[in-house]
């Protein structure tokens, strides 16, 4: 440590450190230890992190991170900041109270450089810092442009560079730019170990190289990620240059391209890298598709989602999201027996967005814990609100995400939100999936065990779209068990109805109450009626309502029954 630490004074002033901590107890004693050497910069989350990163960036020499924060962790945090050509070269060390490795390889695959683990230790902080910012200076010193050592190709540094001088030598020569990456090289890592995984790395850069079409030059930029300029051709194959690869040293290995055609000169080659990159990431992991070209419709998602990801917090604030409710019918009393929560936004620029574009987002980045929240909050005023009209009092469905269990006092949050609002604790459900179940079986099986001992009903959501099996029937702590659309959906269109029927019967034996969702039409009403079913949702009797509609829907249906379909 000492060494890095003389290395450091011979160059003069003190170096600048971005420290991204939301505990204040962990961020006060980081700080504390590394004003002994360095100027520090403080910031509570990752937001205000980049806040910061965006004002100091000239002047940083490094970033100490936490991942686990709320708003936005350090796994956004890292993609945001890696999105951005200007902090290329910054290095990051993460901090974590996790030994996980999916949460190690994660961060090296955004572009974190080394870790440590918290409780923090304060001569191996002094260390990791002091050397990762005495290899960046002495890199930038002696403009480190190298061959990667283990595949012969270049390094990042040196591919760039060489791009960049073959595009401005050749301004009549159309070009395309393809990144390679392995499917599950993690995975694959753990199983072969280092070695082979390496020499896996050398013959599939020795193919790519001697077999891609109009191949110019390529470079290692990342663990398991190559790229390469070539000469454009007029269309890439579905199958890509995987057509081209030869037997390889671990079997099984799916390599997927992503394409960038016709290099924009205007473009930085890094940029170029990394559009490939977000091509890449659209199939990888998706069986059979191995190429994806960058084209505008890509970019205009990716814009549309990282302006999601950026106005998500203002959102919130401002009430752009907004609750609406579906009713559920009751088939014993032919009235409404209930209704799910289900969240909308409407943007002031773009307009309506999709739930099923924006909920992904904020489950990959966190967020959907605090929207989550917000729907409980806006159910209990509603269920609080029909009250006070003299409207029936019937149970809201709220959905819980899978990383609402990751939250330690959730049944405790939902509690407290009740109570604020008066509401019965009965006339709260709580909606979860069963791959929430899959990913947390633990702390999912604890949780509701604590809601229903607080009063608060479960609930089953999606059975039969595909995660379902009778071990978690028999482990989760439920209430209800909600058939999924699909089933529904399959069983019209064969005109078979016995795994619907025999569902339902299973849940009855279960002691379990059944809604069937999704049901559109009269024929369908009738058939699950007769099978025996408590409660149907779907378009036949109402969509999801405004919060308006809604309690003109409640004020309707308050004293007269709905049409119940003829089932003789």
């Amino acid at each position: 440590m000492k060494h890095a630490q003389d290395e450091l004074s011979k160059r003069g002033a003190r170096r600048k450190i971005l420290v991204v901590e939301d505990n204040d107890l962990n961020r006060e004693m980081l700080c504390a230890v590394l004003q002994q050497k360095f100027d520090t910069i403080e910031a509570t989350d990752g937001i205000a992190g980049l806040e910061a990163l965006d004002e100091h960036r000239t002047e940083l020499s490094l970033v100490l991170l936490d991942v686990y924060m709320p708003r936005c962790d350090g796994f956004e945090f890292l993609r945001r900041m890696r999105a951005d050509e200007r902090f290329d070269t910054l290095p990051v060390i993460v901090a974590t109270a996790s030994d996980s490795v999916d949460d190690e390889l994660e961060c090296l695959k955004l572009g974190a450089n080394d870790f440590v683990l918290k409780p923090y230790k304060s001569e191996i902080i002094m260390n990791r810092v002091s050397n990762m910012i005495s290899l960046r200076e002495s890199a930038s010193l002696v403009n480190d442009l190298t061959w990667d050592d283990t595949t012969g190709l270049y390094s990042k540094e040196l591919f760039y560079r060489t791009v960049e001088d073959i595009l401005e030598t050749n301004p009549n020569t159309e070009y395309d730019l393809v990144c390679s990456d392995i499917d599950g090289f993690s995975v694959l890592s753990d199983r072969y170990g280092t070695e082979k995984c390496d020499e896996l790395l050398r013959a599939l850069a020795d193919q790519l190289r001697d077999k891609l079409p109009g191949y110019v030059v390529g470079g290692r930029i990342g663990a398991d990620v190559f790229a390469f300029l070539a000469d454009h051709r007029p269309s890439w194959p579905a199958e890509g240059p995987q057509n081209a690869l030869g037997d390889l040293p671990v079997p099984n290995v799916s390599v997927k391209f992503g394409i960038v055609e016709r290099i924009d000169r205007a473009m930085t080659v890094s940029k170029a890298c990394n559009r490939a990159m977000r091509a890449l990431e659209t199939v990888k992991g998706r069986h059979g598709l191995l190429i994806a070209l960058y084209d505008d419709d890509l970019h205009q998602r990716q814009e549309l989602e990282q302006t999601i990801r950026e106005t998500m917090e203002k959102a919130l604030e401002d009430l752009q999201f907004a609750v609406f409710y579906q009713p559920k019918h009751d088939v014993s009393t032919g009235k409404t027996g209930g209704a799910e929560a289900l969240v909308r936004w409407t943007h002031p620029e773009i307009g309506f967005v999709s739930p099923g574009l924006f909920i992904p987002i904020f489950e990959r980045n966190g967020f959907i814990t605090k929207l989550d929240m917000f729907v409980w909050e806006e159910a209990c005023k509603e269920i609080k609100r029909c009250e006070e009209l003299g409207l029936p009092a019937i149970p809201i469905s709220v959905n819980a995400s899978r990383l609402d269990f990751d939250v330690p006092d959730l049944p405790a949050r939902i509690c407290a939100i009740a109570d604020k609002h008066g509401v019965d604790h009965a006339l709260l459900h709580v909606e979860l999936t069963e791959s929430a179940y899959a990913e947390n079986p633990d702390a999912v099986v604890r949780m509701l065990n604590e809601l229903k001992g607080l009063g608060f009903s479960t609930e089953l959501d999606d059975f039969g779209a595909g995660y379902s099996s009778l071990v978690s029937l028999n482990t989760l702590p439920l209430d209800v068990m909600k058939l999924d659309m699909s089933m529904v959906r399959q069983a019209t269109a064969t005109g078979d109805f016995r795994i619907v029927e025999s569902t339902i019967k299973l849940a009855q034996v279960l002691g379990l109450k059944t809604v069937v969702e999704g049901v559109e039409t009269a024929e369908e009403a009738r058939r699950v009626t007769e099978m025996g079913c408590d409660l149907i949702q779907g378009y036949y009797y109402s969509r999801p309502l405004s919060k308006d509609d809604f309690e003109e829907y409640l004020r309707d249906n308050a004293n007269e029954q709905q049409d119940v379909p003829d089932t003789h």
